[in-house]
């Protein structure tokens, strides 16, 4: 996302200031600075200033302060320069000089505002941006520039204050429209945010970061072709806008345009090598398209690793846990799930079920919503913070003050991630699990939870991490409430419905031909694809012709959008046989469609992380494991056609599910946290392997 002259800074931009080297102007120019006086000097930095020429503006600027060492307005204009150009501690450092000599001088109390900013200093910033409009009231940007830090904070309602304000005093404030379109976004109010950033272009048409904002808004409301398109407006306006390139990349993902996403991201990264979101798309488009390689899929995490971690490493420092196998162990969760959401319905109980002898739950919250659910995440938690306005540094930090032995990752490279802060090492033992299980690619991660099937022997090799078995790779909590299940549905439709719950980014061509010669093979067959995109009428018509160029008609499909968490479990009580996609199988669909009594057939070697036959393993239906496209088909026909044992199944599966580690919540708590100790051991030196759960 996109937001109007919000400073980020990384560890490769601070490291910029240490190595600022003046710009130099062509020799004529030199020349001629040093016959002109203090005051052209400055209005010949202001002239550069005014159109974005910052590195001679810099140079105007000091020529300037070399006659005027004093002059306020070349002191104030270099700190903002010198902040817009990402060299903040100089900027502080100027800028806090200009204001020693005029305290009431609101432009640099403004300008050092964003400095602090830029250093993710927000509370500072804060009360800079409040003392610049308590010395002029009327300062726009003052209140626009404070709209970006309580965005930043979270204070949503105290920015949309701020923005209105700003638009206010100043009318034809585009950037302040556009913000304040993020922050309507951001609460869900989309039709709203997309007028306010449709305003902000009226106002300035050539606005390159409104356009992609518009198409974030876009992409948020599923009409991903508008997304595209103001993207692209906004890459033409600005070939170089790396952030575009990137929403770009994420409105052709959820269009199921794998390839054309990873292009984009890669176009991104290119830009800007640390973006990081663009880069984590990118492992998600990888992990998920149908022609990547295994290599790749390690590769571009070594990739990532060697970008955004490997810098970090000389933060390091060594850990003060007190090593006593009596005390209780201290368990840090890192995530953005904490919320009714399918992730945390399968971490959950390791949460709201552990051994309150044995340990003490620390829970670092990304979250901005809330609900029932995260109430009682906080309630079971000894320490809950909430990390959504705290930078990675800061997170970590907090991580070694609350002394955390083990420290969980529940994000991997999806949204919400915080790889960064694991990359500071704030934990002597750091694991991922659970949320994204497929590897970081990092060395300061310890451990990966997996299982046998999920990560074969014969692939581990290739990861950083130490690979720790679980019982199952995932887990479906037993608090979770279903529906009655109904009787089998052949029996009443009349035909064999197969089903497909999966989001659609999962389904690609691969998939759509076997599925469609599944349904050939039965020609009285029909497939429920049920998920949220299908909501809308082109996404409906993207699918159908899907099928169609592979033989299949209008009418052997069955298209369902978004409904309740009630109504989408229900669902399954109208499927026979669940079609696992590939190479990015199912998890909770997986989950959920065995706890409903429905067997789900899955393409295990076409599958890079086969989390379905690793489930499946654990409920004894191997045989649902495929070897290859044409056993997948072969035995889709075969077992459509044993009503019995789908009958069967139908009635055995809920029973046999909840008397496993797949929904037996307690049980699986108790052997993750046996794990948890043996991993407790090992570091304070009592034991040095791990043993396999059974």
């Amino acid at each position: 996302m996109v937001r109007g002259k919000q400073i980020g800074m990384n560890r490769a931009e601070r490291r910029r200031q240490q190595k600022l080297a003046k710009t130099k102007l062509p020799t004529k120019q030199i020349e001629n600075a040093n016959t002109l006086d203090a005051q052209t000097a400055l209005q010949n930095g202001v002239s550069h200033h005014q159109v974005g020429q910052l590195d001679e503006a810099i140079i105007w600027y000091r020529k300037c302060l070399d006659e005027e060492p004093e002059n306020l307005t070349a002191l104030c204009n270099l700190g903002g320069a010198l902040q817009a150009k990402g060299l903040l501690c100089e900027s502080v450092s100027l800028l806090q000089k200009t204001i020693d000599l005029k305290p009431d001088y609101a432009g640099a109390h403004n300008n050092l505002g964003l400095a602090k900013q830029g250093q993710s200093k927000f509370a500072d910033a804060v009360i800079c941006y409040k003392k610049a409009i308590s010395l002029n009231p009327n300062f726009a940007q003052a209140y626009n520039n404070l709209g970006n830090v309580q965005q930043l904070q979270t204070d949503l309602d105290g920015a949309i204050a701020n923005y209105q304000k700003a638009i206010s005093l100043q009318p034809g404030f585009a950037e302040a429209y556009n913000n304040l379109g993020n922050v309507l976004r951001e609460q869900g109010y989309l039709d709203f945010a997309v007028n306010s950033i449709q305003k902000a272009i009226s106002l300035q048409p050539g606005y390159a970061d409104a356009y992609s904002n518009l198409g974030f808004t876009k992409q948020e409301q599923g009409k991903l072709e508008e997304a595209i398109a103001n993207n692209q407006k906004a890459i033409s306006l600005n070939p170089n806008f790396a952030e575009a390139y990137s929403n770009l990349g994420a409105a052709l993902k959820d269009q199921g345009k794998l390839d054309e996403g990873i292009i984009n991201f890669r176009k991104a990264i290119t830009l800007k090598p640390d973006l990081i979101d663009a880069h984590n798309n990118l492992i998600f488009c990888i992990d998920a398209a149908s022609d990547a390689t295994c290599d790749l899929f390690w590769e571009e995490r070594q990739n990532w690793a060697k970008i955004h971690a490997e810098p970090l490493k000389s933060l390091w420092l060594p850990h003060g846990n007190i090593k006593d196998l009596k005390r209780k162990v201290r368990i840090g969760y890192v995530g953005a799930d904490f919320k009714h959401h399918s992730a945390a319905h399968i971490f959950c109980p390791m949460l709201l079920k552990h051994n309150t002898a044995k340990f003490q739950i620390f829970i670092y919250a990304g979250n901005s919503k809330q609900d029932e659910l995260t109430k009682e995440f906080k309630k079971a938690s000894t320490g809950w913070v909430e990390t959504s306005q705290m930078n990675d540094e800061a997170l970590a930090t907090k991580i070694r003050e609350d002394k955390i032995d083990i420290l969980v990752d529940l994000a991997g490279h999806t949204k919400g991630s915080r790889l960064l802060t694991f990359a500071r090492k704030p934990a002597p033992i750091q694991i991922t699990a659970w949320g994204y299980p497929h590897g970081t690619g990092m060395q300061a991660m310890d451990y990966l939870f997996a299982d046998p099937i999920f990560i074969p022997l014969s692939q581990r090799k290739k990861y950083t991490e130490q690979i720790v078995d679980l019982p199952s790779v995932i887990h479906l909590s037993s608090d979770i409430k279903f529906p009655e299940i109904k009787p089998k549905p052949n029996s009443q439709a009349g035909y064999i419905t197969f089903g497909a719950f999966n989001r659609i980014v999962k389904y690609n061509d691969g998939v759509y031909r076997v599925w469609a010669e599944i349904l050939q093979r039965i020609p009285t067959a029909k497939l429920l694809i049920k998920t949220a995109t299908l909501d809308l009428e082109k996404r409906r018509f993207e699918v159908i012709a899907n099928f169609q160029k592979f033989g299949i008609l209008p009418d052997r499909l069955i298209l369902m959008g978004k409904t309740d968490k009630q109504e989408h479990l229900a669902a399954h009580n109208l499927v026979d046989i669940m079609l696992d996609p590939f190479p990015h199988n199912g998890g909770m669909t997986t989950l959920e469609s065995l706890r409903m009594g429905v067997p789900v057939l899955t393409c295990e070697t076409k599958s890079r992380c086969p989390t379905s036959a690793s489930i499946l393993h654990e409920l004894g239906l191997d045989k649902w494991r495929c070897i290859n496209e044409a056993d997948y088909v072969n035995k889709a026909v075969a077992y459509a056609c044993d009503i019995q044992n789908l009958q069967s199944l139908r009635v055995d599966l809920p029973c046999r599910f909840m008397a496993s580690v797949l929904g037996n919540s307690k049980l699986y708590v108790e052997k993750i946290e046996a794990i948890y100790l043996q991993l407790w051991q090992r570091w304070c030196g009592y034991n040095k392997s791990v043993t396999k759960q059974a």
